[in-house]
């Protein structure tokens, strides 16, 4: 049966077309909402942000704004001939240049050429230009003199998702939008309501796990939302999302505390065997160890669990799960993770190297002293060393210590073995307090 070519995705069939449509911006919204009710708009903006947070869309919402031939309180119609064509992509007077292909003083110096001309149908000529951190220095000089004097029919909107990488010269010409990620409800928000209009069965577990899974951007949300329809039909539910997405649910990772918690290597390693049988991307599951730790280390230091991006029955586990760890000991098992993350992400043998990682979190404690109760030994033995050269020789305990005439350094077996011990501690970066077997 041949697919229907009408069929869009749910990032594109629905893309906010209004101002008051965008989700969590609404510091750039409101502000450009203004600026074009009261007629003071800037000839170069930079919107700024992490992927799929919404610099594109503003940016052409901002054009249809500006070009409306029926504007109403800053918005765009979408009814009129320049709405309509600049939504399609059609529109004479608005150019969309992707910087990361399109990154030469050549490409640069078309735009120029393009903006000398006045608009042919549109009040305003746009230029937005996406990925503009990709341009080349001699680009950006390029782009530098048309930026400083303007005609007044001309405008750019800059998009970066690197504004550090844009030179300052072209920072000081621009009004500046920093976008940010988007919370979890947000996202959660906007899922149930596309799943709504689209007649989709879809429970709260598996809302939230997409949600989380876009990791602040709508856009890849809505993405994992299409595959899951795609894969799960009509009627979606969290145990045909965990089964289809192919991730480990969260009570592997209360497992693994458990036998770290416990020192239980073996019992790791067998865990981490069944594992493997299953599948799970290892970087996946690596990185969902360091969140799980993470969230302990939250509850605490916090003993607030609505901290955590997690449902409440996950939260209440985690407050069960960090009733058996401290925080110095959680910060030493996050030290390892996070020391070890790029050469897991770079290793050759993943899989191997993740044993000895898991073994290494067991054993982490074994290798942990009382520092203080450490020295106190140390000063002990030196102490007991003193007494038997002095007995030795039949004086008294002289107020200095005792030095070998050889090497000037007091040498007993019990003193290096201590020492070692030291040395140990030192090697992990313990911190000098006092931390409990």
């Amino acid at each position: 049966m041949a697919s229907d070519s009408k069929y869009k995705v749910s990032a594109l069939a629905y893309r906010p077309q209004r101002f008051s449509e965008v989700v969590s911006q609404e510091f750039a919204t409101k502000t450009l909402k203004n600026a074009i009710i009261s007629g003071k708009t800037a000839h170069s903006y930079l919107f700024s942000g992490p992927r799929g947070t919404g610099k594109t869309t503003i940016a052409r919402i901002f054009a249809k704004a500006l070009n409306c031939l029926n504007p109403v309180n800053g918005e765009p119609c979408n009814k009129c001939e320049n709405c309509i064509e600049i939504t399609n992509g059609s529109h004479p007077d608005v150019f969309e240049l992707d910087a990361a292909s399109n990154r030469g003083i050549d490409d640069v110096r078309a735009i120029q050429d393009a903006a000398k001309y006045f608009p042919v149908k549109a009040k305003f000529k746009f230029f937005i230009v996406d990925e503009v951190h990709m341009l080349t220095i001699q680009a950006f000089n390029a782009l530098l003199k048309t930026l400083e004097e303007p005609p007044a029919y001309l405008i750019f909107i800059l998009a970066t998702t690197n504004p550090e990488k844009v030179p300052a010269t072209i920072l000081s010409r621009c009004q500046k939008f920093g976008l940010h990620r988007l919370k979890i409800e947000e996202i959660t928000e906007q899922l149930r309501k596309i799943a709504n209009a689209e007649k989709i069965s879809i429970d709260d577990d598996s809302l939230f796990l997409i949600s989380k899974l876009g990791d602040g951007a709508l856009r890849d949300a809505l993405g994992i939302f299409d595959l899951a329809v795609s894969y799960c039909g009509n009627n979606i539910s969290i145990d045909n999302l965990k089964e289809f997405l192919n991730i480990p649910d969260k009570e592997i990772y209360f497992k693994i505390s458990d036998f770290i918690k416990n020192a239980d290597s073996k019992a790791i390693l067998q865990y981490f065997s069944e594992l493997l049988e299953q599948g799970f991307d290892l970087i996946t599951f690596y990185n969902g160890i360091t969140e799980h730790f993470r969230n302990i280390l939250l509850i605490i230091i916090t003993s607030n669990p609505k901290q955590l991006d997690e449902p409440d029955n996950i939260r209440e586990k985690y407050l069960t799960a960090a009733k058996d760890f401290t925080a110095d000991s959680v910060l030493r098992l996050i030290k390892i993770l996070l020391d070890n993350e790029a050469r897991l992400k770079y290793s050759g043998n993943q899989k191997i190297l993740l044993e000895v990682i898991l073994t290494e979190l067991c054993r982490i404690e074994k290798e942990v002293f009382d520092i203080a109760t450490l020295i106190a030994e140390l000063e002990a033995l030196k102490k007991k060393t003193l007494n038997n050269l002095i007995s030795r020789s039949g004086s008294e305990i002289p107020s200095a210590p005792v030095k070998s005439d050889s090497d000037n350094v007091i040498r007993d077996s019990e003193v290096v073995a201590k020492l070692k011990q030291l040395f140990v501690l030192e090697e992990h970066f313990i911190s000098p307090s006092k931390i409990k077997k």
